[in-house]
């Protein structure tokens, strides 16, 4: 039996309404800002509106009054409509969210703290709601908020399914065991007879029967775990191939379910299959911009710094939420909250929180020889090169031929980031590849005397230092 939905006081801007605000915002930014975003405390003077109020009406989840939407219309000249804002879904309050049968959310995480992602969030729900995309794919670099935004989405659209259900891949279950146990929750929640077959194509036929005739939302998360560390980044590992099957048939045949999946790579399957006028979409997160960061940071303490130290720090670190939360553990523990001090080791070089470091350690363990070699050689540029000076740095002839395929592959790994037709390292990203460089050549000359060393070479890597 379905639980009765508590009331919420308040209301949210509907996605008309934002575009809406969105692009007043925008031209007046234009107009009166050079080009540059208003701060939120620059909205709040703007608008008169507390920031708290601010960042809820940004970010479309969290219920407002009416007359809060109001102010920030009159604020950019703009009259509120009733077809400007809506009544919230239902709240995402754990104990809802675990208790209503149509939803099994597993073991997802709790998403009551969320910075930032408004643009994502109205990409990813027009996506699911208004394309009625079938496959969706949230990618990026560990630790970006891929599966916080998942279950941001998931909560803020379930309201539109019959069924939602979270699965995790991080301990790598078959596809089997994944089908079995999605095919008992929807048995149970669709009060249907659903007789679940013994065979794998039987169980991928009964759920894509079920996707077809009732509107699911399946979310996977995770998904990187069970594609392979050799070759072209995305291809399944040696006994998963039959995620690749589901994949492409979640993304080729017609249904009015849809199936959102997280990863740090983009599946192979899901290459061929998306487009601007398919319904496989794919969307590669960046990370929080100097306001949103400073927000996270606040969930650790008291903090001090300058606005210009505070761009430098969450820019050298990508804006990247995970790795956020770790330097403000340490600016708090080492530094007493404050900020500069934390600087003159970025600016050094030096890589003080070993957490990061395994971080990164992980998604380099995952990269082939060639992709490897040329994450150092990015490193040694320090600033964007293109593919064709980034080929003729490589050493060997057989190994510039691969510069790019490797190149893709570390796109869709999330590792490098591309801009027109240059490509580069985030700044954490960077000084980390320098550092494991380093500490490969000396192993290399330790272990087989410096004739024998192997990894590219350059003075560039050791200078400024």
């Amino acid at each position: 039996m379905k639980q009765p939905s508590r009331r919420r006081r308040g209301v949210i801007l509907t996605l008309k309404g934002w575009d809406k605000f969105q692009a007043a915002k925008t031209q007046t930014e234009f107009n009166e800002n050079a080009g540059d975003c208003f701060s939120l405390e620059e909205l709040s003077d703007r608008t008169r509106l507390a920031l708290h109020t601010i960042s809820r009406i940004q970010g479309r989840l969290e219920p407002v009054d009416k007359s809060s939407l109001q102010s920030a219309f009159a604020a950019f000249n703009l009259e509120l409509c009733k077809e400007d804002y809506t009544q919230p879904n239902p709240p995402d309050d754990l104990e809802l969210r675990h208790t209503n049968p149509q939803y099994d959310w597993g073991e997802a995480p709790d998403v009551s703290v969320f910075y930032g992602r408004s643009l994502e969030l109205v990409q990813l729900g027009e996506w699911v709601l208004e394309e009625r995309c079938r496959l969706i794919a949230l990618l990026g670099i560990g630790g970006i908020g891929k599966t916080t935004l998942a279950v941001k989405l998931g909560l803020q659209v379930q309201a539109e399914f019959e069924a939602v259900v979270w699965r995790s891949l991080q301990n790598a279950p078959s596809l089997e065991e994944i089908l079995t146990s999605i095919l008992q929750f929807l048995q149970w929640v669709l009060r249907k007879e659903i007789v679940i077959p013994e065979s794998f194509d039987g169980k991928l036929s009964k759920l894509m029967e079920c996707l077809i005739n009732h509107r699911c939302l399946v979310i996977l998360d995770n998904v990187e775990t069970i594609l392979s560390h050799a070759g072209q980044a995305g291809q399944c590992c040696s006994g998963f191939e039959r995620y690749g099957q589901l994949l492409k048939r979640i993304g080729e045949v017609p249904h009015k379910s849809c199936l959102l999946l997280t990863s740090r790579e983009k599946p192979r399957e899901m290459v061929f299959l998306e487009g601007d006028r398919t319904a496989v979409k794919s969307l590669l997160l960046k990370g929080l911009n100097s306001a949103e960061g400073q927000q996270l940071f606040q969930q650790k303490g008291q903090f001090t710094g300058t606005e210009q130290e505070w761009q430098l720090l969450i820019n050298h670190y990508g804006g990247n939420p995970l790795a956020l939360k770790m330097v403000a553990a340490g600016t708090q523990e080492l530094f007493n909250g404050k900020v500069a001090p934390v600087l003159q080791y970025v600016e050094q070089g030096i890589l003080i929180f070993d957490d990061i470091r395994d971080l990164l350690e992980r998604q380099f363990q995952r990269l082939s020889a060639i992709e490897e070699e040329v994450m150092y050689w990015l490193a040694i540029n320090r600033e964007p090169v293109s593919l064709v000076e980034l080929t003729a740095n490589v050493v060997t002839f057989s190994s510039q031929r691969l510069v790019p395929s490797a190149i893709k592959s570390l796109l869709q790994r999330s590792l490098i980031e591309k801009k027109g037709e240059h490509f580069f390292l985030q700044p954490v990203v960077m000084e980390y590849a320098r550092q494991r460089w380093i500490e490969q050549v000396c192993q290399e000359i330790q272990d087989r005397g410096i004739q024998n060393a192997q990894t590219p070479t350059s003075h560039s890597l050791l200078s400024d230092r």
